[in-house]
């Protein structure tokens, strides 16, 4: 994708975003979609965020910063699904839940291992 249709694309996203907030100031959307949406716009700032940074910083290691950006995302996401299980909006029958179960496993084991490593 070249550098003047990427631009053109955010110009488009902002514009979109705009009129998405003066729609939202008006009708009732349900809360879990809209801190769905917020988490979203959320991980897209901070992804933003981290570019900036390491463009004024000079700091050529971008893809750790955005890193350190996911694990704060992450962070978040859990407390929230957490908060789910806990109001019994998610449950055991979410076809959801049993998929990000091995994934959570996993990622939990490749942490203790890095840890164990020191590294």
């Amino acid at each position: 994708m070249s550098q003047e249709t990427l631009v053109d694309e955010i110009r488009k996203l902002k514009k979109a975003l705009e009129e998405l907030e003066k729609r939202l100031a008006t009708n009732e959307v349900p809360l879990a979609v809209l801190e769905d949406f917020k988490m979203a716009v959320d991980h897209t700032r901070m992804t933003v965020w981290a570019i900036l940074s390491a463009g004024q910083s000079g700091q050529p290691d971008l893809p750790t910063q955005i890193a350190h950006f996911r694990l704060k995302r992450i962070m978040d996401m859990c407390r929230q699904v957490t908060m789910d299980i806990e109001s019994a909006t998610l449950g055991i029958d979410s076809a959801e839940l049993k998929q990000v179960q091995p994934v959570l496993r996993d990622t939990l084991a490749r942490i203790e291992r890095l840890y164990k490593s020191g590294m």
